[in-house]
């Protein structure tokens, strides 16, 4: 019958949907859709054909900026910047922040950008938080700093909350599958005019080292990656630290007590080092006195990495905390090169092979 929705052609119906979006439907799921039979003649094709749209929508909208608001610092704020380091409310004047809500799996997430004030294109950096709820989440004081900093190095700086946090909605699984809510920052920065988008590094603490890996594992969007004291095997975490198996793992992870093996060997690099982008090089940092993660995480993953000549540094801080407080200077100024190297200046991956006289 003429007008019938379950004849018309598929071409007709993609027509009528691309009309419709204001986002669009990516070009893949436009192929996808298109291998479909011509005519939409019975309800299972029906809805075949709607959830596929439905995943091209979700999939559209990932990364799309709902709201952003500047993020203006007190007088307080300013003065706990100075206490760490001295004149760094001068750096404010340089930066520009914004806090802003964004897309990422149908789900609206919390998000902060630090920018540059000076016109031009910068290289970005993804910064990556540790801890797990509200423990460890991105504070005033933190976004100041490090983003901050990495802003006066002359990036664009953006972060998650990652979902179910700060106002952000659904629940984070502790490395499960917040990880969108990192590579969803991509096209995030594509709403910033300052950032480019073919120059992208990566970095993470503690917990945010552990999404940074799960991200090299996911992408090779990234020219090169930091990690400080990351969760490297989390066998190894949960052995040494029993509390983060009662208050973590079994808490945020999904059926951890049903499937224990599996979900610590998702969130364990050390399981699967050969996963990892090999055209991204990464620079590890850990202190030997780290109670929080194990040095010895660090340890086994760097001999993995090394084993199959993937472009890894490693630093190990002699005394340094959880954080590298006791070495904060060198650890920064490490990033800093390594981001400025790869990812400012495009430098060429070494060579892992052995070579020289």
């Amino acid at each position: 019958m003429k007008g019938d929705y379950r004849y018309l052609s598929i071409h007709q119906v993609l027509s009528f949907i691309a009309s419709a979006l204001t986002g669009g439907v990516s070009l893949h799921c436009l192929l996808n859709m298109k291998s479909l039979p011509v005519n939409i003649k019975n309800k299972e094709t029906v809805l075949l054909f709607l959830f596929v749209v439905m995943s091209c929508l979700a999939s559209a909208q990932d990364g799309k900026i709902l709201d952003k608001k500047p993020l203006v610092f007190t007088d307080s704020i300013a003065l706990q910047l100075n206490e760490i380091e001295p004149d760094f409310s001068l750096i404010l004047n340089t930066v520009r922040f914004y806090r802003i809500t964004y897309m990422s799996d149908n789900l609206k997430i919390t998000g902060y950008v630090a920018e540059p004030v000076a016109e031009g294109k910068y290289p970005c950096i993804i910064a990556n938080r540790g801890g797990n709820r509200a423990f460890g989440q991105w504070s005033t004081v933190g976004i100041g700093f490090v983003l901050g900093t990495m802003a006066n190095w002359g990036y664009v700086a953006i972060a998650s909350q990652y979902r179910g946090n700060d106002g952000g909605e659904g629940v984070e699984e502790f490395g499960g599958q917040e990880i969108n809510d990192v590579l969803n920052l991509i096209p995030t920065l594509t709403y910033f005019s300052k950032a480019d988008t073919s120059r992208i590094g990566i970095e993470g603490t503690s917990r945010g080292g552990m999404m940074t890996y799960l991200a090299l594992k996911k992408s090779c969007r990234f020219k090169a990656a930091v990690v400080t004291a990351g969760l490297a095997n989390a066998f190894t975490t949960i052995a040494g630290r029993p509390e983060m198996e009662k208050n973590v793992f079994n808490e945020l992870v999904p059926n951890y007590l049903s499937d224990k093996v599996t979900q610590l060997t998702l969130r364990s690099a050390v399981c699967w080092p050969e996963k990892l982008c090999k055209t991204t090089p990464l620079l590890v940092m850990h202190g030997s006195s780290d109670w929080r993660v194990s040095p010895t995480e660090s340890f086994e993953l760097v001999h993995k990495l090394y084993a199959i000549k993937f472009p890894v540094r490693f630093l190990l801080f002699e005394g340094a905390d959880h954080g590298i407080t006791e070495f904060r200077k060198e650890r920064f100024a490490a990033m800093k090169n390594h981001f400025d190297y790869y990812v400012r200046d495009r430098m060429k991956l070494p060579n892992m092979n052995f070579h020289g006289r």
